[in-house]
């Protein structure tokens, strides 16, 4: 599976994403097509080799005409639909901007339609945005991990005056993202960076990987004591068996019908859970009880916990991380004596299991008049040939 881990030692900015995936492989030429696409005047890009304390890197620039406008979210949306961009690209960058909007709103207290972006929505900040989303596809990066984000200290000017760093819609983004304050009073981690890395990224999981190369990305100041770069890993991971880190949510509930249970366990799964689960308990005193159980991803636990405080009758939810480990996976169709059949095919020490999908199997036993069991044999002897 190609990987890309960013390694955040000076933070995370949207260009240094950007000299960091050129000095990585990408061509400056394809983000500059990518940029072109988007058809906002004057807007241009250029690389160039730098240092950093010593250290050599690529910077690149987001040059642009002036302007003083004030973009909402369906003007940025607008221009990234209008543009001709593969449609991975064009998902990600509208991801990145809805969760940018939804921070920004909630800094507010407003909706993510009526935020209007002043610095993130000027152009080199759609740039960015669209042009790192570019870059990841370009290098065919199917999972990306960051590293602890530092956040660097102090306070930054912004059109609505001097605000504390890390800016407040940097602390929604971070959310559930390991982070550490300092080592400088600085703003390392702009909200561009960490709407692009978190919205697109994980946490690192410790897991293992083959590195195929390396780039580093320039800050656009020179900083004292500290080398203003960001690092780009790509590679593979090795194991068949990959890594990650999940989230679980656990809660106790003892005097809810039991007729609501199926509802929530359908409501979090539709709003992203990986897994969501009751199992019976006896709680104190011999009373009956269920524990609710949902595996997530990071940063789905808000949306998450919304539900379970809205839709039950707890008080309280437990939260911890877990790694974990998955096998490789894949979808695939195949022609048998029944019909064609989605499968999963899973890959495990060199071999290849071949698991037929439930739906499927559900659909052909109805189609042919055979009992599910049936279907499943015959599906899986023909799978083992």
């Amino acid at each position: 599976m190609p990987l890309a881990y960013f390694d955040c030692l000076a933070g995370a900015s949207g260009d240094m994403i950007l000299g960091a995936l050129v000095d990585a492989g990408v061509p400056i030429e394809y983000l500059q097509e990518c940029a072109a696409a988007l058809q906002l005047p004057g807007l241009q890009l250029t690389a160039m080799k730098v240092q950093r304390c010593g250290v050599s890197a690529t910077q690149v620039e987001v040059h642009t005409i002036p302007e003083h406008k004030h973009r909402h979210l369906y003007h940025i949306k607008d221009i990234i639909h209008k543009a001709h961009l593969p449609e991975s690209v064009r998902d990600h960058a509208l991801r990145i901007f809805q969760r940018l909007a939804e921070a920004e709103a909630k800094v507010h207290q407003t909706t993510p339609e009526k935020i209007h972006f002043h610095e993130v929505g000027a152009v080199d900040a759609i740039a960015d945005v669209v042009c790192s989303a570019a870059g990841l596809h370009y290098l065919n990066v199917a999972q990306i991990l960051v590293s602890t984000f530092p956040l660097g200290g102090g306070m930054v000017k912004c059109e609505h005056g001097l605000i504390p760093v890390p800016a407040p819609a940097t602390v929604e983004l971070i959310r559930n993202f390991p982070s550490r304050l300092g080592p400088i009073d600085f703003e390392l981690l702009t909200p561009t960076g960490a709407a692009i890395l978190t919205t697109l990224g994980r946490p690192y999981d410790q897991s293992t990987f083959k590195m195929l190369n390396v780039g580093s990305g320039a800050g656009s100041v020179d900083l004292a004591n500290l080398p203003n770069i960001l690092r780009v890993y790509v590679g593979e991971k090795e194991s068949a068996a990959t890594a990650d880190v999940i989230t679980v949510l656990e809660t106790n509930i003892d005097d809810m019908s039991p007729e609501i249970y199926p509802f929530v366990v359908e409501r979090l799964l539709d709003e992203g859970a990986l897994d969501a689960f009751l199992t019976p308990i006896l709680m104190k005193k011999g009373r009956p009880a269920f524990t609710l159980t949902v595996l997530c991803a990071a940063e789905k636990v808000e949306d998450l916990l919304g539900v379970i405080y809205s839709e039950t009758s707890t008080l309280g939810v437990r939260l911890h991380t877990l790694p974990r480990r998955k096998l490789r996976r894949r979808q695939e169709k195949r022609m048998t004596s029944l019909g064609e059949v989605a499968v999963k095919i899973v890959e495990w020490n060199d071999k290849q299991t071949a698991l037929p999908e439930f739906e499927e199997c559900k659909r052909l036993a109805l189609a042919q008049g055979l009992p599910l069991r049936e279907v499943y044999d015959i599906l899986r002897r023909e799978f083992e040939r």
